[in-house]
């Protein structure tokens, strides 16, 4: 019975913030090389506990409303931590490193030396040797054995240590490549370097003990017994081509640059993979920004795609007003009334068609071909209506499918409910069980992104015919009730044709010329986006909402290419020797920068897919939450033409500062070992950092701001009780049975009171003007007021209580020129004594009497203040309202109450509405916008960490011989701890600092636009703030322990 609500407190973003780095833990224990086996099921168990924790936040936002079987899934993943447990002591009580049976069976030397065939033949197709960093134990893991296993084939099978088994394919493999023309242009070290090996040194003393030469006498004898080319004899096309060499020339530079570019993959490739750890983060941080960017983007494009699907839909127009008041000032409002309809169509030049229309999408109705019965929206229409708006018409004529009274056009669902496969036109469909229609067309069911949204649609004239009200409108300019849509003709411009309907209004209808009319065309292109006005003017709409998120998207994915970003450029060190290298090789600025482009793009890619993958898996959720059908369209080129430019430009916004950065380095002190990474080189990094959480912080300061205004407008007292309210129509039947349907009701048991009204509780269909009253001065303009007409104990059944006076009597006779008003009309026209006081308004022919004043109650908007509003005496309306008693079953009453209404109304299902549910769904825009925001806060959070996690462990790995020394020296592990966090946690208070002003300036111009609205006070930047220095804690808490528990004579030794 109650909405949907949005939860998300600061122990929810802690526990949020936990389980992604309970998943960042996971990631770089699962590719730590050492233990391996062990660190692997501790990572398992982690990311249990990840899943646990984060389970435990999508309970508490309400997940399960989108997945029944959550808690199924929770309780699958807590069962397994008690075998993972058992399995990791196990494994740690085991290790990896002791012999195993498998050892024992290929110990006989006629084994090993058939392995050696086996392990020289794995060496020379997979070409192992060419990484620089081989070692027995990576090597052993690349094909899948021992390393106890290993060295005994290479020691005993092959008679050779493993520095000369490697080193001997490497030499092979540079002696093919010196005899090779295609890299004569590199020196012999650039050769060595490419095959593998690292020092030159190392190299010269190789080649010499495997050749007997040292490299350079081996080249020199190459050269020797090479052939001079240009000695061959000149070819018959010599005489026509007149430089020889440059064809050559043109295809040794077109093969260097696939060679190069083929060259650069492999690099990446390799440099990916050496890198596990770090790629992993990279690729997640990546990987989740772009999908958010992507998700967001399709949801974007799907808003600005609304009604741009028909035909012309640029010469489309709504016909709109402005009213201007003293009090209201200029108010917008889309109905109008049905004598302009006429000007528009007969006197207006420019206007092709004009269409009336009344309740489109909102006049529920029933609709019966023999036993089938549905209960549908619809609406009626004009007979120029599919003249306007080209709906694919699928059977029938768009010129007369509604020039007939009795005539329905229907939808090709509805068709298919009604008829099943026959065809339906000229079939009769029973309207409201009381009129027979003809179906006159067919149309193709309204998509998705449309305003208007039907499942049939029957003439005007019919509601004109059956309805004395509306027929009375055709003359009455002050009928304000129907919408009116207009085609311009192909040729005509709206900025010609707007100064010839603005006083249309105001110059025929002296009635309304106290409230200044002006008649305006709203773009059909806008309805969906620009759907706010204020004092006259299109100001917003659903429009800033799609602008906020854009930018939320851009945010998120910026903070994914910081984090790239900053840990390639932290890692800077690791590649300085690489690029010192290739520069003394000859490789220019140019090639570097080009080379770690392509490495960006090529992780930028592999994050694409991942996040294309990403976005799939949550498309079910996101649309089950926003209400919309959002895809990905994979059939469209345009769609991956688009993501193709999407890939390169956030390939290069990642890669762009790292590749210039790294390739600026001098060959020279690279080489010498000069090159230290220093305040100047860091500075950037810590402004990144401080950009991401800057923004990560924003984020969570506004989605707390969003969640205590929707609670703040929730608490605001109503007027009445909503618990255990219910509503139903009065259609039907039930006009003529009402006394006996209440008695039975009442005598049942099942309900406490019940009540008639010709509106419901939370919106008032009928406004009117209070023209005269008591004490008004001369000239003083008339009073917009809602009006509800209802029965004798309406007040009662929602809880209304008097202020003054008395309410309604039995006899609603009797009372037929009485009325109740609310407080809101008291203060707006001032009277001090109202009961017993005479009014005029245009309601009632004749002037009526106050005989009460009841308190305010929220009826319409919960954002603004209570309009004026007017009761009158009527027990026929269109809701009638019962409330249900404490001590019965809410399902079993509803399915006993749904009976005695079928028993009156046979021909209507039994349909119904909780008053609680009908007016929080006033805030479903407000609680959509904070759960989004909420889960791209959250994200944006865990790319964050991400990116700290990394440089954390940079820090820790940079910092190791000063820890060593501090450790030696007496520092404890709460004091390593302290230094190693305590700049990240400046960092980060740094960014709330910022966050929280930029916050504060676009909140408060956010909640300017509602009239109650919470107050912003210092404890929510000061919750946030220590939310996010908590999580950073937590983040760089894992890497800073494990360094200051590390052996301080292992770190020193290795210096």
């Amino acid at each position: 019975m109650t909405g949907q609500q949005l939860h998300i407190s600061f122990f929810d973003l802690l526990m949020l913030g936990a389980a992604f780095t309970c998943l960042a833990f996971s990631v770089q224990l699962w590719l730590k090389k050492p233990g391996g086996d062990a660190n692997r099921l501790l990572s398992l168990i982690l990311a249990v506990t990840a899943l646990w924790l984060v389970g435990g936040f999508c309970a508490d936002i309400g997940l399960g409303n989108y997945f029944p079987r959550w808690s199924r899934v929770l309780l699958q993943f807590v069962l397994s931590v008690g075998p993972l447990v058992g399995f990791y002591l196990r494994r740690i009580a085991r290790p990896g490193q002791k012999f195993t049976r498998k050892d024992q069976l290929s110990s006989s030397k006629d084994k090993l030396i058939q392995r050696g065939y086996w392990l020289r033949h794995q060496m020379k197709v997979n070409r192992f040797y060419l990484d620089a960093e081989l070692s027995l134990n990576s090597l052993a893991k690349e094909l899948g054995i021992s390393i106890h296993e290993l060295s005994r084939i290479v020691n005993t099978g092959l008679r050779k240590n493993f520095n000369d088994f490697v080193n001997e394919f490497r030499i092979q493999d540079v002696a093919r490549k010196m005899k090779d023309p295609a890299y004569d242009r590199m020196t012999l070290l650039g050769i060595a370097y490419d095959c593998g090996f690292n020092s030159k040194t190392t190299f010269n003393r190789a080649f010499k003990q495997i050749t007997g030469k040292n490299p350079a006498e081996y080249k020199a004898v190459l050269k020797k017994e090479r052939p001079n080319h240009d000695l061959d004899p000149v070819s018959r096309s010599a005489a026509i081509i007149s430089r020889h060499n440059s064809i050559a020339a043109w295809s040794c530079e077109q093969l260097n640059r696939k060679y190069m570019f083929r060259n650069y993959l492999k690099i990446a490739w390799r440099n990916m993979l050496y890198n596990k750890g770090y790629s992993a983060l990279n690729i997640a941080g990546l990987a989740t920004g772009m999908a958010v960017a992507l998700l967001i983007g399709l949801w974007v494009t799907g808003q600005y795609s609304y009604d741009r699907f028909l035909p012309d839909y640029k010469q489309l127009y709504q016909v709109e007003m402005n009213l201007t008041s003293q009090h209201n000032g200029t108010t917008t409002q889309t109905s109008i009334a049905l004598p302009l309809v006429k000007v528009l169509r007969e006197e207006i030049p420019g206007i092709k068609y004009v269409a009336e229309a009344d309740n489109i999408g909102k006049m529920n109705h029933d609709l019966l071909v023999g036993e089938k019965k549905f209960y549908l929206g619809g609406g009626a229409a004009g007979p120029d209506f599919f003249k306007i708006f080209q709906y694919a018409l699928i059977k029938g004529n768009a010129n007369t499918a509604l020039t007939d009274i009795y005539s329905v056009v229907l939808t090709e669902s509805t068709a298919k409910s009604l008829f099943g496969d026959t065809d339906p036109m000229g079939k009769v469909v029973r309207f409201d069980n009381s009129q027979d229609m003809k179906v006159t067309g067919v149309i193709k069911d309204i998509p998705q992104n449309a305003t208007l949204q039907f499942n049939y649609l029957v003439p005007f004239a019919y509601s004109e015919a059956t309805q004395g009200w509306i027929k009375d409108g055709r003359t009455k300019w002050t009928y304000n009730s129907f919408s009116a849509y207009v085609a311009l003709d192909a040729g005509a411009n709206y900025t010609q044709i707007a100064p010839k309907i603005r006083d249309i209004v105001d110059k025929r209808s002296p009635e309304m010329h106290v409230a200044k009319p002006e008649v305006f065309l709203h773009p059909l292109k806008d309805w969906h986006l620009y759907n706010d006005f204020k004092n006259g003017k299109v100001a917003g709409g659903f429009v800033d909402y799609v602008r906020l998120f854009s930018i939320i998207g851009i945010l998120v994915l910026a903070i994914a290419c910081i984090n790239f970003m900053n840990l390639s450029t932290a890692r800077s060190e690791k590649r300085a020797r690489e690029v010192g290298v290739r520069k003394a090789i000859g490789s220019g600025r140019i090639d570097l920068v080009y080379q770690f482009l392509l490495e960006s793009l090529l992780i930028t890619s592999i994050s694409f897919l991942l996040g294309l993958l990403f976005v799939q898996l949550a498309l079910p959720s996101f649309n089950a939450l926003t209400g919309t059908y959002t895809h990905v369209p994979y059939g469209s080129a345009g769609f991956w033409g688009i993501m193709i430019a999407f890939v390169l430009l956030t390939g290069l916004a990642a890669g762009s500062r790292p590749a210039f950065y790294l390739s600026s380095f001098n060959p020279v002190k690279v080489l010498k070992g000069s090159i230290r990474a220093g305040k100047a080189a860091s500075l950037p990094r810590k402004i990144l950092v401080v950009v991401q959480f800057t923004c990560s912080v924003a984020l969570i300061i506004s989605t707390v701001i969003v969640y205590q205004q929707i609670q703040y407008v929730k608490n605001r007292p109503m007027g009445y009780s909503a618990d255990r309210l219910v509503m139903t129509d009065m259609n039907g039947d039930l006009y003529q049975h009402y006394d006996a349907l209440k008695n039975d009701l009442l005598s049942s048991g099942l309900v406490e009171s019940v009540a008639s009204s010709t509106s419901p509780a939370t919106q008032v269909y009928s406004h009117f003007s209070l023209q005269k009253w008591p004490g008004k001065n001369a000239g003083e303009e008339e009073v917009n007021i809602g009006a509800i007409w209802m029965s004798n104990d309406y007040f009662k059944t929602l809880g209304m209580t008097m202020a003054a006076g008395r309410e309604f009597s039995a006899d609603w006779k009797k009372d037929s020129l009485n009325v109740i008003v609310n407080e809101a009309t008291i203060r707006r026209i001032g009277l001090k004594n109202p009961v017993g006081q005479m009014v005029s308004w245009n309601g009632s022919a004749k002037p009526v009497t106050i005989i009460g004043v009841v308190k305010d109650a929220l009826m319409e908007s919960p954002y603004k203040p209570v309009e004026p509003a007017i009761f009158g005496h009527n027990p026929f309306g269109f809701v009638i309202t019962y409330r249900l008693p404490k001590n019965v079953n809410t399902h079993t009453a509803i399915d006993k109450i749904g009976k005695i209404f079928e028993k009156y109304n046979p021909a209507y299902p039994y349909l119904y509405k909780f008053v609680d549910d009908e007016y929080a769904s006033k805030f479903n825009l407000e609680v959509l916008v904070g759960k989004l925001a909420g889960v791209f806060a959250g994200l944006a959070i865990f790319i964050s960490c991400l990116g700290l996690f990394g440089l954390a462990a940079y820090v820790a790995e940079q910092r190791t011989k000063e820890i060593g020394i501090r450790k030696v020296l007496g520092a404890s592990i709460a004091q390593v701890w302290v230094m190693l966090s305590r700049d990240f946690v400046v960092l980060v208070m740094l960014s709330c600092v910022i966050a929280s002003p930029v916050a504060l300036y676009f909140l408060r111009h956010w909640l300017e636009s509602y009239n109650y609205r919470v107050s912003i006070g210092p404890g929510v930047f000061i919750a946030s703030g220590i939310a996010a220095v908590v999580i950073t804690l937590l983040t760089v808490s894992f890497q800073a322990i494990r360094a200051a528990l590390a052996n301080p004579v292992k770190s020193l030794r290795s210096e």
